[in-house]
């Protein structure tokens, strides 16, 4: 089962966005144990940054068919949770922008949102051209480092969500039993 839900739109993700937040405020102490593995996300995510920006700063900019595209752009169900458990915002997304064009955020220097605070999927996509650098230009022993680090980020994030669906269900468990 996954816990993961592209949201369609700008408005799907407002709804969420204002039930998870709900949830952050009202019950933020049951929610340490999430808050903390979403801490070690981002420790994790900060690991990899400048091995990723490496390869990024040198196949994106001459990418003629550019994979950051609005639709992409928005933070799916498991993103919000991490970022709320991390007392993030969620960036301000412009209204009525076309789906397909080169993302809001996208700018020369690359993504505006800091890496530890980007969707999931901006994070972990990789074309094929970037692919190719990353194994051309480390050893075996770098590229399994690399994946290794890939792995133990989905996991926490598995973990997290998992935690957050539990307190969660114990919380409307609690409303149910007191109607």
């Amino acid at each position: 089962m996954t816990m993961t839900i592209i949201f369609d739109g700008y408005e799907s993700l407002r709804s969420c966005r204002q039930d998870i937040a709900d949830v952050f405020r009202y019950h933020r102490g049951r929610l340490n144990k999430v808050s903390n593995i979403a801490a070690g996300i981002a420790v994790e995510i900060e690991n990899l940054s400048g091995f990723i920006q490496q390869h990024t700063a040198v196949v994106c900019p001459e990418c003629s068919s550019v994979c950051c595209i609005n639709r992409h752009s928005y933070h799916a169900y498991d993103d919000v949770i991490y970022l709320y458990a991390r007392g993030e915002s969620i960036p301000r997304y412009t209204e009525g922008l076309d789906d397909d064009a080169p993302c809001q955020f996208l700018g020369n220097m690359g993504c505006s949102i800091p890496r530890v605070l980007r969707p999931y999927r901006c994070n972990w996509y990789f074309c094929t051209p970037l692919l190719h650098h990353i194994v051309e230009h480390n050893s075996s022993r770098h590229y399994r480092f690399f994946i290794n680090l890939l792995e133990q980020i989905t996991g926490k994030r598995q973990r997290m969500m998992k935690e957050y669906a539990a307190v969660v269900k114990n919380i409307t468990s609690g409303y149910t039993d007191q109607t």
